[in-house]
C-alpha cells in the first residue's frame, strides 16, 4: 500500500499539470523573464494578466484559461505557504493587476493585508473554495506547544487543503471557468472546452485510484502534516498526523504517546514527511 499511497500523492500533485502543458511558463516572481511557447490557436490574443496565490490555484487558471491568461504566482516554489509573508515587491505587483485568484479557507493568511498595503482598490479577489464540499476542523485537536496568545489558532474553522480532492479541483477549475469567461467574453468556447477536457481527466483519476484502494478501504497512514482529510475521504484511507492542517507545531507530550500508541497498534512502519521537515518527531514515534 506505501508505493500506491506514493502513487496517488503524485498523481494528485501532477494532475492540475497535464492539461495545462500548452499554457504560458508560470512567471515564479516578478521581474523574472520566463521562456515563451507557442501554442495552437488565440496566439495572438492579448493576455490578461492575474494574479494566483499558491501553485494549485496557479494551475488551475493556466490550464482553464490557456493562452488568454498569463499568470503570476505570489508564493514561489519551495516556500511555506502556511507561512509565507509577501515582499513589498510582492505588493507592488499587486498593484497592477485586476484580479487575485486564491484558494481561501485560511491558507492566504497574508492577503487581506497584502491587498490593502497594495493601494489596489479595485483588486477583484477569487476565491476558489466556494461551492466545495468542505471538511469541518469542528473538534479538531489543537494541542500543541509552540501555539500561544490571543491569535494562536485563529485559522478558520475547515481544512483548507481542498485541491487534494479530486471532486473539489474539478469544482475550483468551474469556478475559474465562470470569472474567465467574465473577465473575456472572447474566450467562452475556449475556457469550456478546457474546462471540459480537465474535468473528464480528473474524473478517470479518480475513479482508477479508487479502485485501486477498494480493497484497503479504512487501512490508515501516518503523516507529518494533516493535508490529505480531503483525498483519504475520497479514497476510504485514514489520515494520522503529527501536525494539524495549519502546522501548529510540534504536539504535546501526551499526543505524541498518543500517536507512538497508533502506530504500534496499527504495524506502521513509514511516516510520510515533507521534504523540509525534521524527522525528530517522527523518528521518536518509530
Amino acid at each position: 500500500m506505501k508505493k500506491m499511497f506514493i502513487g496517488l500523492i503524485a498523481a494528485v500533485s501532477l494532475m492540475t499539470v497535464l492539461a495545462g502543458c500548452q499554457a504560458e511558463p508560470t512567471k515564479e516572481r516578478p521581474g523574472t523573464e520566463s521562456p515563451q511557447t507557442e501554442t495552437p490557436g488565440n496566439t495572438e490574443t492579448e493576455k490578461i494578466k492575474v494574479a494566483t496565490s499558491i501553485h494549485p490555484v496557479n494551475e488551475l487558471v493556466r490550464i482553464v484559461g490557456g493562452n488568454y491568461v498569463d499568470t503570476w504566482k505570489i508564493v514561489p516554489e519551495g516556500a511555506e505557504a502556511h507561512d509565507f509573508e509577501p515582499t513589498i515587491k510582492d505588493m507592488g505587483e499587486l498593484s497592477k493587476v485586476k484580479f487575485l485568484f486564491i484558494n481561501g479557507l485560511g491558507m492566504e493568511p497574508w492577503m487581506e493585508k497584502a491587498v490593502a498595503n497594495s493601494g489596489n482598490t479595485s483588486l477583484k479577489v477569487l476565491d476558489l473554495s466556494e461551492g466545495v464540499s468542505l471538511i469541518d476542523l469542528e473538534g479538531h485537536d489543537h494541542d500543541h506547544d509552540d501555539h500561544e496568545g490571543e491569535d494562536a489558532h485563529d485559522h478558520g474553522e475547515f481544512d483548507p487543503h481542498i485541491w487534494l480532492s479530486i471532486d473539489a479541483l474539478i469544482t475550483m477549475a468551474d469556478h475559474v471557468r465562470q470569472e474567465l469567461i467574465e473577465m473575456v467574453p472572447d474566450g467562452e468556447e475556449d475556457f469550456q472546452r478546457n474546462f471540459e477536457d480537465f474535468r473528464n481527466e480528473a474524473t478517470s483519476l479518480k475513479e482508477t485510484y479508487q479502485e485501486k484502494f477498494r480493497p484497503h478501504k479504512g487501512k490508515a497512514f501516518v503523516t507529518g502534516h494533516a493535508a490529505f482529510g480531503y483525498m483519504t475521504r475520497e479514497m476510504g484511507l485514514t489520515q494520522k498526523a503529527i501536525e494539524g492542517p495549519f502546522q501548529e507545531g510540534e504536539p504535546t507530550p501526551k499526543k505524541l504517546q498518543d500517536l507512538i500508541d497508533f502506530v504500534k497498534s496499527e504495524k506502521i512502519t513509514t511516516i510520510f514527511l515533507e521534504e523540509a521537515a525534521s524527522p525528530k518527531v517522527s523518528d521518536s514515534t518509530l
